[in-house]
């Protein structure tokens, strides 16, 4: 395994012997080929159901990611947006994975939701998709065909979407847009080994859905000799200033990651909101959670990583989706009477 060392205060990994490489190569491409056929039959078998239809929108910067677009129905005037990263390791899945998310947050909140897609490891390897995440936020946002109120904008993902949400949001052409940010288990510590994260899970809990791939994502997403602490692959490591005040983190009780978006959400708390008290939030019976200042936290106990996309069966799979629903709904809920509560002034582009 490559375990992060330590070395002139940087974080590096270093590379694995050739047959762990060889074991990793292979590892990777049939992740990408496995998660594939897995969304491919999913796609054939459900169908779009009652979900929006999405428009298809490509952008000069890189005309063959496939960025889709949410429109609530029978809505005039300009409207907030939502920009969302999908997960898949940085090296698998695309826009349409997160289409259920994205038709509920449009049809229940009112707002225009585009998921935006990025190129994949390990063709691709940082910070390759930050480049891509922060050129197609900068797209959607000025494309005056969507007719967006740019003083709602809100950037979140779902795992590695959420790291590359989060790391977009620093760039400078994005800092100063964005009203808040979301992320769902993302992965926000990479200076950190697996081993070290896997110890912080609870005694009771399952085998971690990232146990056996986690190694190889880090290192086809990772290049070599790149300091892990550097904020855009490592947000936790981010100056909080750089970041939207606003932030809404969920965490997974049985996920390696839950103790680094927990400790995200304490560290931008305590920078953005030092003196205001904390209260808790209205969560189900097996969840727990917390507001300070603009900052959510949201711990869905007794869920492990991806809870939000991996189906169950009969009445497990309608708890899941009421589960998933209710918390899309409070995150909704504080973006629109929150976060996007004072009415925008109008900007430039309406005159």
């Amino acid at each position: 395994m490559s375990t992060p060392t330590m070395g002139s205060n940087q974080i590096v990994s270093k590379p694995p012997p050739w047959h762990l490489r060889a074991a990793y190569h292979i590892g990777v491409w049939s992740f990408k080929a496995a998660f594939r056929v897995i969304l491919s039959t999913r796609r054939l078998t459900s169908g779009p159901g009652d979900l929006l239809r999405p428009e298809i929108k490509k952008y000069d910067f890189c005309p063959e990611l496939r960025n889709r677009v949410f429109r609530p129905q029978n809505s005039d005037g300009k409207l907030p947006l939502y920009l969302d990263v999908h997960g898949g390791g940085w090296a698998a899945a695309d826009p349409e994975t997160d289409d259920e998310f994205c038709s509920f947050m449009a049809s229940n909140f009112n707002i225009i939701v585009v998921s935006v897609d990025y190129r994949k490891s390990p063709t691709n390897k940082f910070p390759v998709a930050v480049g891509d995440v922060a050129a197609a936020v900068e797209e959607v946002i000025n494309d005056e065909s969507l007719n967006i109120d740019k003083n709602k904008v809100a950037l979140g993902g779902f795992s590695a979407g959420g790291n590359l949400a989060f790391a977009a949001a620093q760039m400078v052409n994005l800092r100063g847009r964005l009203s808040a940010l979301v992320g769902f288990y993302p992965v926000l510590d990479l200076s950190e080994s697996a081993d070290v994260k896997l110890g912080r899970c609870p005694p009771n809990a399952p085998s971690d859905v990232l146990k056996s791939s986690a190694n190889l994502l880090g290192w086809a997403y990772v290049p070599k000799d790149v300091d892990r602490q550097n904020p855009l692959l490592s947000p936790l490591r981010a100056e909080p200033n750089d970041l939207p005040a606003h932030v809404y983190l969920v965490g997974a009780e049985y996920d390696m990651l839950c103790y680094e978006a927990h400790k995200m959400a304490e560290v931008m708390a305590k920078h953005s909101a030092p003196d205001c008290e904390r209260t808790s939030i209205s969560t189900p019976a097996n969840g727990a959670g917390w507001q300070q200042g603009g900052v959510r936290w949201e711990c869905a106990m007794g869920k492990q990583h991806a809870f939000t996309h991996i189906e169950k069966h009969g009445q497990k799979e309608e708890d899941r989706v009421q589960f998933c629903h209710e918390m899309y709904h409070r995150i909704g809920s504080w973006l629109t009477e929150e976060v996007w509560a004072t009415p925008s002034v109008p900007d430039d582009s309406a005159s």
